[in-house]
């Protein structure tokens, strides 16, 4: 008999049912979620039982924000121990405004942690920018980066770029260019190295610690959606080695196609059709995930926008989830349709929010995270939260 594997990004409610079918059927389950109350009645998956509780301190977002008119934000955790982000459309940290040494793509460099009693506890500089006066080296292309990620020293970022061969001007040009693909930096952001080749389907780099300390392996794992299904998320993963191969012909890429009844990967697959959702969530999903070390759970954060509409999306939409894989099974910490009660200014995008592995505490109960949006949240903008844990404290391996 063939062996069973539990559909992944399904609630544990459902595993005996689905265990179930799949040993009747030699048919494939697709992955579903359900609905449970955690902040909004919509939220896809059941409340945790391991972390039981979020308090969020805004308190930051207005005497902290920092590099105003520059958005996005994506960060890694760097082997010089600073922390580096992408932003777009601005002058970043150093130039402050939407408009003083605006690029269209930058990177950054942020020393220090937030601290809800020192506004200077953490700084920005920029790395590669609008050089001289505004960044230490100058950008050569423009774009918007996505994802970023640190393995061994170098920096890896995934966007959508202007390039030379694209417009006249790829440094200033606006938006999100229509060049797809991966580029890498050796010197913690000085200079840029960009892939040969241009991928539709990318997505969003699974961040552990310092330099990919505590990665369980030699991969890079990559959450990504098939174009059309805003709905589901998929996994993927790459040897280190081989990340800067093309995926559309590379054999290195592997797809997550099941898992056993203990929770752990029973199956992948070079095949991408293979591939099963790890995560679903029917209002739309736009998601990041991070590892927290001290209590060995990935943390996963996803905006999500039930009308499907650009306009109608929010920072305030906004969903955080818990589990003890990087393909779940998930359950649901928070989900907002007002996170945080930003206003109207948050409305018309949905920009990502961020939580760096650098900032959390050694408890692993203590979070910073870093979002932006329009008008005055277009920055960059820290907000605390705190974990509660269920009672006695166990741990995930003592469950």
């Amino acid at each position: 008999m063939r062996r069973a594997s539990i559909p992944l990004g399904y609630p544990p409610w459902g595993l005996f049912l689905m265990l179930t079918l799949t040993l009747l059927s030699a048919c494939s389950v697709i992955s579903r979620s359900t609905s449970a109350s955690a902040g909004s009645s919509r939220a896809p998956y059941p409340h945790s039982n391991y972390v039981t509780g979020i308090t969020w301190d805004f308190s930051t977002v207005d005497s902290q924000r920092k590099a105003h008119g520059s958005d996005l934000w994506p960060c890694t955790w760097a082997r010089d121990d600073d922390l580096y982000c992408a932003w777009g459309d601005g002058g970043g940290f150093n130039g402050d405004s939407d408009q003083v040494g605006r690029v269209s793509l930058g990177f950054a460099r942020i020393e220090g942690a937030p601290s809800t009693e020192d506004p200077d506890a953490f700084k920005g500089e920029n790395v590669w920018g609008a050089a001289p006066k505004y960044a230490e080296h100058q950008a050569t292309f423009g774009g918007k980066v996505a994802t970023m990620i640190s393995v061994d020293g170098t920096l890896y970022a995934f966007g959508a770029l202007w390039t030379e061969g694209s417009t006249a001007d790829p440094v200033h040009r606006s938006e999100a260019g229509p060049v797809k693909t991966l580029i890498w930096s050796k010197d913690l952001g000085a200079t840029w190295e960009m892939a040969p080749w241009q991928c539709e389907q990318w997505g969003s780099f699974l961040n552990f610690g310092r330099d990919g300390f505590g990665a369980p392996d030699s991969y890079v794992y990559i959450y990504y959606q098939r174009r059309g299904e805003g709905t589901h998320v998929y996994l993927k993963r790459v040897p280190k080695t081989a990340l800067t191969e093309n995926p559309a012909v590379s054999t290195a890429y592997e797809y997550l196609t099941g898992v056993d009844r203990q929770g752990n990967a029973r199956s992948w697959s070079h095949l991408e059709r293979d591939a099963a959702p790890v995560f679903i969530d029917p209002g739309g999903v736009d998601l990041n995930v991070v590892y927290d070390a001290p209590l060995r759970r990935f943390l996963m954060t996803a905006g999500h926008n039930p009308a499907g509409i650009p306009e109608k999306a929010s920072a305030g939409q906004l969903g955080l989830f818990e589990g003890p894989h990087p393909w779940g099974p998930w359950a649901t910490i928070g989900y907002y349709d007002d996170w945080g009660k930003l206003g109207p200014e948050s409305h018309g995008d949905y920009l990502g929010l961020v939580l760096p592995t650098a900032w959390m505490s050694a408890d692993g109960r203590t979070l910073w995270a870093i979002f932006s949006s329009l008008g005055r949240y277009d920055s960059f903008n820290v907000v605390k939260a705190t974990l509660k844990l269920r009672k006695p404290w166990v741990t995930p391996a003592g469950r």
